[in-house]
């Protein structure tokens, strides 16, 4: 009898383990999207920045599809037109875009960091059910 509450118990030990790995790999999912998006934010960042540096006059390559572009002059690099959904744009400065940038990776690197919490945590379970199995 004691044998078979033994078994009993493994397999579930076990698919707790099975359900625990699914759950780590989403949050590597997660965790690997969550990157992205900060590299892009921060690609972002440093284009805006480039862009203050130049003048009214310098040339441009605008992207009219992939991998076709015009050649156009600038006019003014001190207001830039942002897309706030529902095909309206607001003007706001490059300084202005780079704050609510920080703010976005802000808060995406508190969500990485909760992501990466839930992990270490799933890690130590998974570690403390390992150890029914040794």
């Amino acid at each position: 009898m004691s044998e078979s509450i033994e078994k009993n118990k493994r397999q579930e030990l076990y698919l707790e383990l099975k359900q625990l790995d699914e759950e780590i790999k989403k949050l590597n999912t997660h965790l690997e999207t969550v990157d992205e998006q900060v590299s892009e934010l921060n690609s972002n960042k440093i284009i805006l920045n480039k862009f203050s540096e130049l003048k009214s006059g310098d040339e441009l390559r605008v992207p009219l599809s992939s991998g076709v572009y015009i050649k156009a002059e600038l006019k003014d690099n001190k207001k830039l037109l942002v897309n706030v959904g529902s095909n309206v744009a607001v003007e706001k400065t490059p300084h202005e875009i780079i704050e609510i940038l920080d703010g976005q990776l802000t808060e995406l690197i508190s969500y990485r960091e909760n992501l990466v919490l839930q992990m270490k945590q799933l890690i130590a379970k998974i570690e403390e059910i390992q150890k029914h199995f040794e």
